[in-house]
């Protein structure tokens, strides 16, 4: 009945102005580092031009409830005394269901005597991540231009970030790889976020997590608190929503890829649930204009949190993804390039999930959270050369089982211990088989058959200090990481941070410390021979060691404005580099689909990325909001010979404009992205040839690692949302998205080909054209 009634009511959005039924907000207010409640704390709504329309106070629970409010978009502001004032902006309030906001006000540290001033913040600080931070609520990525719903893509909009290659979504922060990013979804480590990933590497097609179910999301792109490791670049911490309170209530998403329903609710005060299934059907858009590949998947998300007591709460995630790909011979013979395609396209299938339940405990002076949780993730490759004779086949099965318990305390006003540690059980079993040929260095034919489980553990503790009344902030801490399967298996990062307000509206930050990261479980597998006696050929790898730097000076003119500039420098040492091919380390790889770092390495490889940075982000506070980042970077890596090269992540300039404009119902987005050209290395024309009649591929000329550089990227991306709300019961959301507005061709690379048509024998690879698409969500 539902799925007759919704294209309907969508068709409908378009031509209905938005209608006013008396809604509410209900959430929380608590103190940030101890998670106690705050009874009694004031909550006002203030609408675009800051009145106040509605308040209320806290009860002993910290919850607070405010109704009576018409569909639309609001701030939210929470003060209480003894704490600095906190503003959301971007708060929706819908016609199916109430909103949900949670405040974690941080106390206000003053010199005796001091007179107090209370600001509304619309920035939240972290004292013990002064720099490097940005945190985005669900509408900040939800209408991100071009976005996808992926919130990797989102992301790109953030200074010191880059990626350039519009069919897939890695995160290269600051000079680094995509294999060198975290994630922790409800204080739940997962191993990967993305359709398609590529094994060792983590980067992907498109993202996993359903961003309707996003509370805020923190991104660190360098410098972040001890708790974190085995990152060298970035961590990526969402925090999801609960279930609404009350009856029954979800949504129905169609996007440009897929379909999504969400569903969630809850049982009483204490017990609430959240659950979605999304199902592509890019495969049916690529068959209809026949292109070889047809990409399908599947993805389940659970969040699940219960309040035992009045100090206990469980939280259960999980996350479930079905990948699926196919290719296809095109109908049409003379197609040449698209049998290329078809050629040189793995076979990539894969099977992954990640179930986890972490337990907050409040205790006096702070709490505690306990976080157990299994990941798994199986990898199929395959892939044939022209006589249907196997080039590669690989089957893997990664797993861990991960256990760690994290610690905040405030022990005096201003003073505060974070205090954790953890250990995991890691295993992988993998059955390998890559043919030598010219194009991937190997000496002979790598076959091997592994079955590997090994551990690992961390330990962290960090002490974080306000003084000079609140206007200087210092951190602290150290943390060593350890496993049991490397000959070097032990690492230490010490971590030191600080800030300090200088006028009422600016202040400087500084950041110095050792980023460790262990080498992939594909990396670890790889043995010296066919038998199960073999030794494994990679266990003098070693963690890899990421020396930082940073600094920075931020202007808040208005409340609702920041301006920041930022410097860093990331010194790299013990990369990977091929045995095979010294010139090779690892961290030029990751950039496409398939599998990195399954061949016998070496820790010789040193790096350098540094760089400064130059933001500005505007919250929406009336009709406005904007986000402009700038970003001048070098990125350099070595082989065994210590030579310094651009790396494949060397992007020099990288300009990101995003912002628009909401007018009633409606909203109208821009995001601009320019890049200067990446670096690629030439072919070699002898062993191409070779390579060709195998597996239509060419063989790069590693003598000329990273010489010669596409063309500028640029591409303009546009969104028009139209929200509507229906009979006071459904509410929802009509888009159209235009990617790369101005049609311009963006080369990211080129590939050898003997196609006739092409007597240069190199084919230019070229982004996305224009695309528009339209979707539609629909609340119930």
């Amino acid at each position: 009945m539902l799925a007759r009634l919704f294209p309907p009511l969508a068709a409908l959005a378009l031509f209905l102005a938005p209608e006013a039924h008396a809604q509410s907000i209900t959430g929380r207010v608590v103190d940030a580092v101890t998670q106690q409640t705050l009874p009694g704390a004031n909550v006002a709504v203030l609408d675009a031009s800051g009145e106040i329309l509605a308040g209320a106070a806290t009860d002993l629970d910290g919850a607070f409830s405010l109704s009576g409010l018409r569909a639309g978009n609001y701030h939210l502001q929470a003060s209480f005394v003894g704490y600095d004032t906190q503003t959301r902006t971007d708060v929706v309030v819908q016609a199916s269901r109430p909103t949900f906001v949670l405040f974690e006000l941080r106390e206000t540290t003053t010199a005796l005597g001091e007179e107090i001033t209370v600001t509304a913040g619309f920035f939240e600080d972290e004292p013990d991540a002064p720099v490097s931070v940005t945190a985005l609520g669900p509408e900040e990525i939800r209408r991100t231009p071009g976005g996808q719903n992926d919130i990797s893509r989102s992301l790109l909009a953030l200074p010191g970030v880059s990626s350039g290659v519009d069919n897939r979504n890695d995160l290269l922060v600051r000079g680094g790889g995509p294999s060198e990013n975290a994630y922790f979804v409800d204080g739940i480590e997962v191993p990967q976020i993305n359709h398609f990933a590529t094994q060792g590497a983590a980067g992907g097609a498109l993202g996993l997590l359903n961003v309707d179910f996003i509370r805020e999301a923190t991104f660190y792109t360098g410098g972040f608190p001890v708790r974190y490791g085995d990152a060298g670049s970035s961590v990526l911490v969402v925090e999801n929503r609960p279930g609404s309170p009350g009856l029954l209530s979800g949504d129905i998403t169609v996007g440009a890829t897929e379909t999504a329903l969400s569903l969630d609710g809850s049982s009483g005060e204490d017990f609430n649930w959240i659950f979605s299934a999304r199902r592509s059907y890019l495969q049916l858009l690529f068959e209809l204009i026949d292109l070889p590949i047809r990409p399908a998947y599947w993805d389940f998300q659970n969040r699940t949190e219960w309040d035992v007591t009045d100090k206990d709460r469980l939280v259960f995630f999980g996350l479930w993804a079905v990948d699926d790909f196919d290719i296809a011979q095109p109908e049409d013979p003379d197609d040449f390039e698209g049998q290329e395609i078809a050629s040189r396209v793995l076979d990539n299938d894969q099977r992954s999930y990640t179930a986890g339940l972490s337990w907050r405990r409040l205790v006096p002076g702070g709490f505690f959270t306990t976080a157990f949780s299994r990941s798994y993730q199986e990898f199929f490759f395959n892939d044939r050369d022209e006589a249907g004779d196997p080039l590669l086949s690989n089957i893997s099965e990664e797993a861990a089982w991960r256990l760690r318990t994290d610690g905040d305390l405030r022990l005096a006003p201003g003073l505060t211990l974070g205090v954790g540690g953890g250990a995991s059980r890691e295993t992988i079993a993998s059955d390998f088989f890559q043919r030598a040929t010219p194009a991937n260095r190997l000496p002979a034919d790598l076959a091997f058959d592994a079955d590997l489980g090994l551990w690992k553990g961390f330990g962290y503790t960090q002490i974080t200090a306000k003084a000079a009344g609140g206007k200087l902030a210092l951190t602290g801490g150290v943390r060593a990481d350890g496993t049991d399967f490397l000959d070097q298996g032990f690492s230490v990062s010490p971590r030191v941070s600080a800030s300090v307000d200088l006028t009422d509206q600016i202040s400087a930050s500084g950041a110095v410390g050792r980023f460790t990261q262990s080498p992939e479980l594909v990396s670890l597998a790889v043995r010296d021979g066919v038998s199960p006696e073999a030794p494994y050929a990679n266990r003098g790898l070693r963690w890899i060691a990421v020396d930082q730097v940073i600094g920075g000076l931020a202007l808040t003119p208005v409340p609702s404005l920041r301006v920041s500039l930022e410097g860093f420098y990331k010194q790299y040492d013990d990369y990977p580099v091929s045995v095979s091919d010294p010139r090779v380390s690892l961290a030029n790889l990751g950039g496409d689909f398939g599998v990195i770092g399954a061949e016998p390495l070496a820790p010789q490889g040193e790096g350098r990325a540094y760089g400064v940075e130059l933001s500005a982000q505007k919250r929406l506070t009336s009709k406005v909001y904007g986000l402009g980042a700038y970003t001048l970077a070098w990125s350099e890596f070595t082989g065994a010979d210590g030579v310094y090269k651009p790396s494949a992540w060397d992007v020099r300039h990288n300009l990101q404009l995003t912002g628009g404009i909401r007018l009633g119902g409606w909203e109208i987005g821009s995001k601009l992205a320019f890049q200067s050209g990446r670096p690629f290395t030439p072919f070699d024309f002898a062993a191409s040839e070779v390579e060709y009649a195998l597996s239509r591929r060419g063989v790069l000329d590693l003598d000329r690692l990273n010489q010669e550089r596409t063309s500028v990227y640029t591409r303009w991306d546009v969104r028009v949302d139209r929200r509507f709300s229906i009979a006071g019961r459904v509410n929802g959301n009509v888009y159209l998205d235009v990617q790369n507005i101005l049609d311009r061709e963006n080369v990211f690379g080129v590939q050898y080909t003997e196609d006739p048509a092409v007597p240069s024998r190199l084919r230019e690879q070229s982004g996305i054209g224009r695309l528009p698409s339209v979707g539609f969500s629909v609340e119930f």
